[in-house]
């Protein structure tokens, strides 16, 4: 069974039109099921979308000495490496250099068709735009300014959200902590958040207690039934 079953039930049930009473944290996984056979007997279907098939891991391999912020366009979740540790990293960690030096650019090119002016009469009113032209044959390009940084992530089987590093600080992704709870607002409050350089996450202690906690909890109310 998947760690995050509880959440993607919880979710599911809330997608189906069921509004809970309480906190996504005082719901055991057993009373999220016997709601969903309840809503199921009324004839109101819970879909739990099943998990993307993994993709095959990438060998093992070391980071890029030579690799700039934002060189690549990866999908978010693909993996670009596997380090010595078993880590998968979705994004390289480069720190900012020591000494000023040239970033890198992008270049994109794009066929500009051009504008023209179009004018629309509503009554006594004469309005004036420009839309697309037909000069499909002009090719121009944007080139961007790569940043001096760039923080890096990565999934480790130890945890169940993905990892920001940056310069040995580290943090777990806002957004794969706050679903895993069913929304912002239900994130315990002891789960502190931290900035990883730029990037806004939450503290992986605190995030682990919450969760030790929770656990806790869960298992002395069942022995208590």
């Amino acid at each position: 069974m998947p760690p995050n079953t509880r959440a993607l039930l919880y979710n599911a049930l809330k997608a189906a039109g069921w509004a809970p009473d309480k906190g996504f944290t005082s719901y055991r996984l057993a009373e999220l099921e016997e709601i969903r056979d309840q809503m199921v007997e009324h004839g109101v279907e819970v879909t739990i979308p099943d998990p993307p098939a993994p993709a095959p891991p990438p060998t093992r391999s070391a980071p890029d000495p030579e690799e700039l912020p934002g060189q690549r366009l990866n999908e978010p979740e693909e993996v670009i490496r596997v380090d010595e540790h078993g880590r998968q990293w979705l994004q390289e960690e480069v720190r900012k250099p020591a000494y000023p030096k040239p970033r890198g650019r992008r270049v994109l090119t794009y066929v500009d068709p051009g504008v023209k002016q179009e004018t629309v009469r509503n009554g006594e009113y004469i309005e004036s735009f420009e839309v697309p032209g037909d000069r499909k044959n002009r090719t121009a390009e944007i080139k961007i300014t790569l940043p001096s940084f760039q923080v890096g992530i990565y999934r480790d089987k130890r945890f169940p959200f993905r990892v920001h590093v940056y310069n040995g600080r580290e943090g777990f992704n806002l957004h794969d902590v706050e679903k895993f709870y069913g929304g912002a607002e239900l994130v315990p409050a002891e789960c502190k958040r931290v900035y990883i350089e730029n990037d806004l996450c939450y503290d992986i202690r605190s995030v682990v207690q919450a969760i030790r906690t929770e656990h806790r909890q869960m298992l002395l109310q069942k022995g208590a039934r």
